[in-house]
C-alpha cells in the first residue's frame, strides 16, 4: 500500500501548540528534514506537505518546504493545498513525480488543478465532492466521483495516476459514515479497473477518545474493501504493523517478504 505521511501539516498541533506552523514561519529546515526522514524510515512512500494555515504566505512556504525536503532526501511529495498558486509553485521545484492533494468536481477547482496535473504529469487524489458539497452516502459520492474520474481520463489523465478518495466523515456524527466509505471504495474499484483508492482514514475518529484504535481498525477494514493508499501517521508502529499484516493476508505481499523485512528491521512493536 502507498503510505502518505501526514505529519507535515501546519494545522497539526502538538500539545495544543502550532509547532509545525511555527517551524515553517521560522524556516527551520532541519526540523522538516528530520520529520520527513523519520516518516520515510517508518514506511512512508510519499510525504504530504501542507502549509494552508499561512494563507498569503502559503505559496512561498510550499516552495520552501519542497526544496528543503528534497534537497536532503530522495522522496516524492504530496502537494496538499486548496490554492492552485501554491500547488504550482511547489510543482515547479519538485523532483520526480509529485502527487497533487487534491482535485474535486467543483468547477473552479477542477479547471485550475487539471492543467497542473497534466503539465507536471502528477499523481492525483480525486475527491468525490462537487459544487453542491459532499454527498452523505455512497450512492451520491459515486455519482460525483464517477463523473469526476470519467472527465479526468477523457482529459488524458492516466487511470493509474488517479487516487479516488471517498471522503471520510467522523462516525461520531453518523454511524453509517464508515460503511459509506467502504461501499464507495468497492464501487470505484469495480467500475474503474486500474484506479487507486485513497483516504485520510484518521478523520473517522474525530471527536472520540482513544482515536488510534478506531484509526487502526478502520484502516484494515478499508484495505479489505480495496484501499491501496492512505494518508496516515507512519510513525504509529501498531498501525504500520497492521498495514503490513493486512497486505500479507490479502495476498499483496509475495511470500510475505515485505512483512518479514519490516519485522527484521524492528518496525513492529
Amino acid at each position: 500500500m502507498l503510505i502518505i505521511g501526514e505529519r507535515i501539516n501546519t494545522s497539526r498541533k502538538v500539545k495544543g501548540e502550532p509547532v509545525i506552523e511555527n517551524a515553517v514561519r521560522a524556516r527551520d529546515a532541519q526540523f522538516f528534514i528530520d520529520l520527513a526522514a523519520k516518516q520515510c524510515e517508518a514506511g512512508a512512500t510519499y510525504i504530504d506537505v501542507n502549509a494552508g494555515t499561512l494563507l498569503e504566505g502559503e505559496p512561498d512556504a510550499m516552495e520552501w518546504l519542497v526544496t528543503t525536503i528534497q534537497g536532503a532526501l530522495d522522496v516524492p511529495l504530496a502537494i496538499d493545498s486548496p490554492s492552485p498558486a501554491a500547488i504550482e509553485r511547489a510543482l515547479k521545484v519538485h523532483k520526480g513525480q509529485a502527487m497533487i492533494n487534491s482535485i474535486t468536481a467543483e468547477k473552479d477547482r477542477y479547471n485550475n488543478v487539471l492543467p497542473l496535473a497534466k503539465e507536471y504529469e502528477t499523481k492525483l487524489i480525486a475527491l468525490a465532492m462537487g459544487d453542491d458539497g459532499i454527498p452523505p452516502d455512497a450512492c451520491g459520492r459515486m455519482t460525483v466521483g464517477r463523473e469526476l474520474v470519467s472527465n479526468l481520463t477523457a482529459a488524458g489523465i492516466k487511470i493509474d495516476n488517479i487516487y479516488a478518495d471517498p471522503l471520510v466523515f467522523p462516525i461520531a456524527n453518523g454511524a453509517e459514515f464508515g460503511l459509506a466509505v467502504m461501499d464507495t471504495i468497492r464501487t470505484f474499484k469495480a467500475e474503474f479497473p486500474g484506479i487507486h483508492a485513497s483516504a485520510g482514514v484518521s478523520n473517522v475518529s474525530h471527536g472520540l477518545p482513544q482515536r488510534k484504535f478506531l484509526n487502526q481498525a478502520f484502516t484494515v477494514m478499508c484495505m479489505t474493501a480495496g484501499l491501496d493508499a492512505a494518508i496516515i501517521d507512519p510513525m504509529d508502529k501498531q498501525l504500520m504493523a497492521l498495514v503490513y499484516a493486512t497486505e500479507a493476508l490479502l495476498g499483496h505481499d509475495d511470500f510475505c517478504m515485505t512483512y518479514l523485512e519490516a519485522s527484521r528491521a524492528g518496525k513492529f512493536e
